[in-house]
């Protein structure tokens, strides 16, 4: 097998599991449909009526939010009527429900639009010569990926809440959407606390190489978000963002969504209504970002993805993305050979350009 036919076949099987993923997040939901077979209820339809309030103007006024005094005792039980979440339910069916998933659709764009400018994703130039460089630890790798799964649940249940009256209700039906969505919900609940252990074990564990520096203002200033080449250390800027961004915005996602859980503790409605329309937007910015990362670990940068299932990648990818940290790296020793990249390339790469530059 060739060097180009081993590539077209990693390509074809990374593709092959984003469609999966895409597949599964559509596929899962109709889930309900077992319970729709199994029970189909009957389901009377009240006839449409409408009826003018002769006390619209009463109704207006107690939804002030005036207090009264009630031998209940909690939070609000003074209010009859809290207005709050009218106010709450037309940002949440309004902004979020409505440009919501224009957001995703733009970053799915934009990834699409990334693949095809680039002519297929951004390659290794030089031939690979089987020496190799260490990138992420094994502790790193594990904690990765089980935030990874983590969160793929959470974005097939997550959006299955948000958007299920429109979208699976017209498929599903009333009661096989109930079904599923009772589903998400547990899924959801319990696998929020997973995935906000593994980002805060994340979040430290590369602190240190996300830091600030001046080449990441250079990396700025000389155009790296464009494709150019410039001289970056072991991450650059746009990978530092994107860290930013998950410790920063994935942990105000995984507070309020403990919030949310939590309803015996925190009672107070606006508490609750706050906590799901930050969850709903940031974890909605969440998933478009997430979109790039996983193009750029994966076909955006083809040899990216060894660094987080290998723990290491070629020399000579490193050299061309990463070349700063790369000599370092050089530098120390910790350069090794691939028993099973450096066999591959002599039997695959001419002798002319099987020599290593680095």
């Amino acid at each position: 097998m060739s060097e180009q036919t081993a590539m077209r076949s990693k390509s074809r099987r990374i593709l092959v599991g984003a469609v999966l993923v895409l597949v599964a997040a559509m596929v899962v939901p109709l889930t309900g449909y077992v319970y729709v077979a199994v029970a189909q209820p009957q389901i009377e339809t009240a006839a449409d009526w409408q009826e003018t309030n002769p006390r619209s103007e009463y109704w207006r006024e107690v939804r002030q939010g005036t207090e009264g005094y009630s031998a209940v005792k909690g939070p609000a039980a003074d209010v009859l009527i809290d207005n709050g979440g009218q106010i709450f339910r037309q940002i949440r069916n309004g902004p979020i429900s409505t440009f919501g998933p224009w957001v995703l659709a733009i970053m799915l764009l934009g990834v699409a639009g990334m693949f095809v400018l680039s002519g297929g994703g951004q390659k290794v130039e030089k031939p690979l010569s089987g020496k190799r460089v260490p990138r992420w630890s094994a502790y790193v790798r594990v904690v990765h990926w089980i935030m990874a799964i983590a969160f793929l649940l959470l974005l097939i249940t997550g959006l299955s809440l948000l958007f299920g009256r429109a979208v699976l209700i017209p498929l599903l039906g009333a009661e096989g959407f109930s079904a599923w969505a009772i589903t998400a919900k547990y899924i959801h609940n319990f696998t929020g606390p997973v995935f906000a252990v593994t980002l805060v074990l994340l979040v430290l564990s590369m602190l240190r190489d996300n830091l600030p520096s001046k080449v990441d203002v250079d990396w700025f200033l000389k155009g790296g978000f464009a494709g150019k080449h410039v001289p970056t250390g072991k991450l650059n800027a746009g990978e530092k963002l994107w860290f930013w961004f998950n410790a920063v915005g994935g942990l105000v996602v995984a507070v309020s969504g403990v919030v949310l859980i939590l309803p015996n503790i925190f009672e107070a409605r606006s508490t609750m209504q706050l906590a799901l329309l930050v969850h709903a937007g940031l974890a909605l910015l969440y998933i478009g970002g997430s979109f790039v990362h996983m193009y750029m670990g994966t076909l955006g940068a083809r040899g990216a993805l060894d660094a987080i299932t290998k723990g290491h990648v070629s020399s000579e990818w490193a050299e061309q993305h990463h070349d700063l940290w790369y000599h370092e790296v050089k530098k120390d020793g910790e350069e090794f050979v691939s028993d099973e990249d450096d066999a591959r390339s002599n039997r695959e790469m001419p002798a002319t350009g099987s020599g290593s530059t680095a």
